[in-house]
């Protein structure tokens, strides 16, 4: 949150609400020792943040086994999330403040002791939780947030060069959870497939939430043709939403006929469920930094994962580290402002491929 007017406007609602409320009044400092029965967990923004997530959301629950779990989540993720067995309630909320009054009542209802905010929309998300009647507030602020709301919570997380992961579990460790378990998990129960064919079957993610983290498509098609030429019983599937579709057709224009029988395209033919169960069935996976990336991860299928722009000693592979491969080149002035990651060829990708089949 950036304009000065909002942050004013919501710090003075909250002071109001203090006042009014005394929401504070005998309150003792937060410690290991604090003993909650009602939990708040906001994770609202996309999937691959989620995922990011479940370590710290599997250490409350295993600090607190009796407590009520409400999970407060996005509509990207309501199938992952809504028929789970981990929480008690699940609230959607697009990290609108026009929907916030609506959000602020269901909390109310819920009785919150905490409330944890392990990915949220800053001010808006401290809002609700304190309107909500939390007591206790604890956030994962990122680097980039603005510091000016940080009085109203008990425990924040500061910058560090470290992984996501670990910094949302070191925040965590302030109310006494075990953070040693640092796995990501499905909220839900997965299919695994149970047929297997006689050669390697690489996966292609080509979309991402922005082209900065896209491997430019025709270095997707020689790579494909590249596999499909030199082993003749691999087989490549193509993964990816409703918007990847261009795509796709730009993939099989690129991909010369007679290969195109060996790739099955799902682009924006499955729902997350069934997303997830086709990512757990493929033996690599070949990605940007995006959602199916993390899917990919967390179902424990080997990844070859590529990167310019962003980092991945922050958002990369942080579990079975072995069978993951990542491949990063420093940004430099002159790279392709689009697409970034055009500069890491296709001969770097295809021997990091083989080097994780081998494995």
């Amino acid at each position: 949150m950036k304009k000065i007017w909002k942050i004013n406007l919501i710090n003075s609602v909250l002071s109001l609400h203090a006042k009014l409320s005394q929401i504070d009044k005998n309150k003792t400092p937060l410690s290991s020792n604090h003993e909650f029965e009602r939990i708040v967990i906001f994770s609202t923004t996309a999937l691959g943040d989620l995922l990011f997530n479940t370590p710290a959301i599997k250490a409350i629950k295993h600090r607190y086994p009796t407590a009520k779990l409400m999970l407060v989540s996005s509509d990207k993720n309501r199938d992952l999330v809504e028929n789970s067995d981990w929480f008690d309630e699940v609230a959607i909320w697009d990290n609108k403040i026009v929907r916030a009054p609506n959000l602020i009542r269901k909390i109310r209802r819920f009785k919150p002791d905490v409330t944890l905010l392990l990915h949220s929309s800053l001010g808006y998300d401290i809002l609700c939780a304190r309107l909500g009647g939390s007591t206790y507030i604890l956030r994962d602020n990122f680097r980039h947030d603005n510091p000016a709301f940080n009085h109203w919570l008990d425990k924040y997380s500061m910058g560090v060069d470290g992984h996501i992961i670990q910094r949302k579990m070191d925040l965590i460790s302030t109310l006494g959870c075990d953070v040693s378990d640092i796995t990501m998990q499905f909220p839900i129960a997965i299919n695994k497939a149970s047929d297997k064919t006689s050669g390697p079957t690489i996966g292609f993610q080509m979309g991402a939430s922005g082209k900065n983290r896209c491997w430019p498509v025709e270095h997707f098609s020689q790579l494909a043709e590249r596999i499909l030429s030199e082993n003749v019983d691999a087989k490549i599937i193509l993964t990816g939403a409703g918007q990847d579709q261009p795509i796709e057709r730009a993939f099989f224009q690129l991909l010369p006929e007679k290969y195109h029988s060996r790739v099955t395209s799902y682009i924006g033919k499955t729902r997350l469920p069934a997303l997830i169960e086709l990512i757990h069935s493929i033996d690599v996976l070949i990605t940007g930094d995006t959602g199916p990336l993390h899917i990919a991860i967390t179902a424990q299928t080997p990844t070859v994962s590529l990167y310019v722009s962003a980092n991945p000693r922050h958002t990369g592979p942080y579990q079975d580290l072995l069978i993951h491969k990542t491949i990063r080149i420093e940004p430099e002035a002159g790279d392709d402002a689009v697409y970034p990651l055009r500069k890491i060829s296709v001969h770097s990708v295809y021997e990091a491929l083989n080097s994780v089949i081998r494995k």
